[in-house]
């Protein structure tokens, strides 16, 4: 049994083990009042009875509070690329996974709306079903970005929807590491490939122009270690941070081979900063729960750092 698993497996034994203790004590409680007994006041029976009640209350929670709560987060990249003074707003978002409109993809619009955005990355898992790709089309597609919008497909959306036209007609640039999409005059490269099709990557790094700055979009954060030549920024979701994680500890499971070491958020990794979202939203046949890993647009800036001579 891998480290993942065994996280979960533990978690829900302890689960059940409370609520076994706290249907005991209910069970004792009703006997002695059947019975015509004092009732019993036992420490078992009040930490029961309060552990079983705050975990309902983290259930509603992540149920109907967390689960459509979208966080906007901001990240700023220097790079001495570019000279100073240029800017460049990215807008990367993940793991949509449509099933039907929620909260957070119609506060997602808005906000993407009063942004500013020059460049929309999404980086895979489009839709639970082949009914909701529609709907996607229509949220992806309706993202204003001045340089467009560029995506690469996810496991589910290379192993279930190979066949569904994701992002056609405009929708977004489909990246296929064949060779860089060059943006901005050429001093933004842009390498991605569909989850698992990694035949071409390492030529499309190479072929990025010289001091252009390279970025590479995939679903995962599984490549980070051995990329080469390295990019300088690199995009990912998957692991959903987790989509239950605990305070102090973090993500139970992300599904990464890397385990809990790129589980959410932004890592410098030699020379190349990656940043893990955590997407928006829920794996499919899971309940549709978050808890303490918020759904996330995150927003990236771009910023030039070199003085002319």
């Amino acid at each position: 049994m891998n480290p993942q698993t065994t996280r979960v497996v533990v978690f829900l034994v302890l689960v059940l083990m409370v609520i076994a203790s706290a249907g005991f004590a209910a069970l004792v409680r009703v006997g002695d009042r059947v019975a015509g007994r004092p009732l019993k006041k036992s420490w078992l029976a009040r930490v029961s009875f309060t552990l079983l009640g705050l975990g309902a209350a983290c259930f509603g929670y992540a149920l109907f509070i967390e689960a459509d709560w979208l966080e906007v987060t901001r990240v700023t990249v220097e790079t001495d690329k570019w000279p100073a003074g240029k800017k460049l707003r990215i807008a990367h978002l993940s793991d949509l996974h449509v099933e039907r409109p929620t909260r957070a993809m119609s506060r997602l619009a808005e906000v993407l709306r009063d942004e500013n955005i020059d460049l929309i990355v999404f980086t895979g898992d489009s839709i639970n079903r082949a009914d909701a790709a529609p709907l996607f089309r229509s949220t992806l597609g309706g993202l204003p970005a001045r340089l467009g919008r560029v995506a690469v497909r996810g496991n589910h959306d290379v192993h279930f929807w190979g066949k569904i036209d994701l992002f056609g007609g405009g929708i977004a640039t489909e990246l296929m590491s064949d060779a860089p999409l060059l943006l901005e005059n050429g001093s933004l490269a842009i390498c991605g490939a569909p989850f698992w099709a990694l035949e071409g990557v390492p030529g499309c790094l190479s072929k990025a122009p010289a001091g252009a700055l390279v970025m590479f979009v995939y679903h995962s954060p599984d490549l980070v270690e051995s990329l080469a030549p390295a990019p300088d920024l690199y995009l990912a979701g998957h692991t959903h941070g987790g989509q239950v994680a605990l305070p102090f500890y973090g993500a139970l499971i992300t599904m990464s081979n890397f385990d809990k070491r790129y589980e959410a958020g932004r890592y410098q990794v030699g020379k190349t900063m990656l940043y893990v979202t955590r997407g928006i939203g829920f794996e499919p046949h899971l309940p549709r729960v978050r808890f303490f890993a918020r759904p996330e647009v995150t927003l990236i800036d771009l910023v030039g750092t070199l003085e002319p001579l």
